[in-house]
């Protein structure tokens, strides 16, 4: 069957689909210069039409005929071949990983974990998971200050009289006096914040998806960058949006084609990040964040801020949402740049937009951890939050000059206190070969397939993170020293099948 021509019909069987299943991951393996040419027994597959996908990929892997090591399709490649949602494409995925029969994460691609060794002679990975240095992962530098800090206030809150009252189930938008504090935190960030307009989130992604539920309806046009957080891309999908890339350049979105999306379609909302976007590492001015905020009130749109990085950069122009606070609902949290666990977010939204938001706060947690916020609050009060960003800038800062040294003549994207580097790839290297090549010599780096909204082009470029994926200095100059040497090499040719 023709992955190509596959599409879903009444009369379309759980053994087409499967089969169309392997015609594509056939299809995407001789792409990548991949072994993926196993036919599993259809016969035998019942249930649920992500079981059996699961199924016969696990079949596969008993038999040796998929190795240890080798990389599924792509998720969002292999639903469009075969016809089926990406979801259940993921459900599959997540079927086969909860067995432990594969690994991976957003970005890095699903290996093959287990294989049975009798059957398949000589199955060698180059490097195993343990030995692989993680640049994909986005997470904050955690030391030694962090670890006595959670313990000091773990402590303190076990003889707290407050403790009781982190025991309740109300109110649902957050206790008032996380509320109240996370006001002041915003204060500090340049947005004129009132405690009865935040909501207190699990997160900053869960900030940016309640405000997404409360401003669209399914079918909704809502534009953002072209390159744009994963997130993103999966709640527009599960809330059936229609998600338009923006061209952008190191500055971020570009008003003038912003506006001209406006002028074209009907578009209800847009979702930024102009403080270090991911992947690209872009960074708004002033001037850019005004203009963008005047397109979105010419022609009456809602924009959603992702501020979460924005701790991170000391001096930075204030958010768009202090040139267009009637229109902006303004997400922040502490995880990347603080600690990855501090998952307290802070969603503030219109005062008009409150009861919907909090409609959707309910719906999508209840409320937030008041634990968590609880030691989020005192961290506030006391400084601990103040002096746990400064030791993160300055650790960012080290990490940086190590890379600067590796990579001084190669082109990228970041600034010296960002989590993320954007490397576009010079010469002949594409992106696919570059990423499977980079993880055989031990470094794992993030394509740019998930974050691209639609289906444009491959930029050919990859995501480096620096923080605590990789905790040891040493470790994280090898890992910059082995990319700076793959860079400079010529790719091997990739022959036909």
């Amino acid at each position: 069957m023709d992955p190509f021509a596959f599409r879903v019909t009444g009369d379309t069987t759980l053994a087409d689909h499967v089969n169309c299943c392997i015609g594509s991951a056939q299809y995407l393996a001789k792409r990548e210069n991949m072994r993926w040419t196993w036919k599993p027994v259809l016969s035998s597959l019942k249930g649920a039409r992500y079981q059996a996908i699961a199924d016969a990929i696990a079949a596969a892997i008993d038999s040796g005929e998929l190795r240890p090591g080798e990389r599924l399709a792509p998720q969002r490649d292999l639903s469009f071949r075969m016809g089926v949602s990406v979801q259940t494409v993921f459900r599959a995925y997540a079927e086969l990983e909860r067995r432990g029969l594969v690994s991976g994460e957003v970005g890095r691609g699903t290996y093959v974990r287990y294989a049975n060794l009798d059957r398949v002679p000589g199955s060698i990975v180059d490097k195993s998971e343990e030995d692989l240095l993680d640049f994909s992962t986005m997470a904050p530098i955690v030391g030694d200050k962090h670890v006595q800090a959670l313990r000091d206030m773990l402590a303190a809150l076990s003889k707290s009289r407050e403790l009781e009252s982190l025991l309740a189930h109300r109110p649902i938008v957050g206790l008032h006096h996380h509320r109240s504090l996370g006001a002041d935190w915003l204060k500090a960030l340049g947005l004129k914040a009132s405690s009865e307009t935040i909501l207190i989130t699990n997160g900053c992604q869960h900030g940016l998806w309640v405000a997404l539920a409360s401003l669209t309806e399914p079918g909704d046009v809502v534009a953002t960058d072209h390159l744009v957080d994963s997130s993103i891309i999966t709640a527009a999908t599960i809330l059936k949006l229609q998600l338009r890339g923006l061209a952008s350049d190191e500055s971020g979105v570009l008003p003038d084609v912003f506006a001209a999306l406006c002028s074209r379609e009907p578009v209800k909302a847009v979702c930024l990040t102009p403080t270090l976007n991911n992947p690209t590492a872009s960074f708004m001015d002033e001037e850019r964040r005004r203009a963008i905020a005047e397109v979105a009130r010419r022609f009456n749109v809602w924009i959603i801020e992702d501020d979460v990085f924005g701790p991170l950069v000391e001096r930075r122009p204030p958010p768009i949402a202090a040139f267009a606070p009637e229109r902006t609902c303004y997400a922040t949290s502490f995880s990347k740049s603080v600690m990855h666990s501090l998952r307290t977010g802070y969603l503030l939204v219109p005062e008009d937009l409150v009861s919907r938001a909090v409609s959707r706060l309910r719906t999508t947690g209840w409320m937030s951890n008041s634990f968590v916020a609880e030691i989020s609050c005192r961290w506030l009060s006391d400084g601990t939050t103040t002096e746990l960003i400064a030791w993160q800038r300055q650790k960012l800062v080290q990490r940086h000059k190590i890379l600067h040294r590796a990579l001084k003549d190669v082109q990228k994207n970041t600034c010296p206190t960002s989590l993320h580097v954007w490397l576009p790839l010079p010469g002949l290297w594409r992106t696919g070969p570059f990423v499977e090549e980079a993880r055989r010599r031990g470094v794992l780096v993030t394509g740019p397939d998930p974050f691209i909204v639609g289906r444009e082009a491959d930029p050919h470029a990859v995501r480096l993170t620096i923080g605590d994926s990789v905790r040891d200095d040493d470790d994280f100059k090898r890992g910059v020293e082995t990319l700076a040497r793959l860079l400079v090499s010529d790719p091997e040719p990739t022959l036909p099948p």
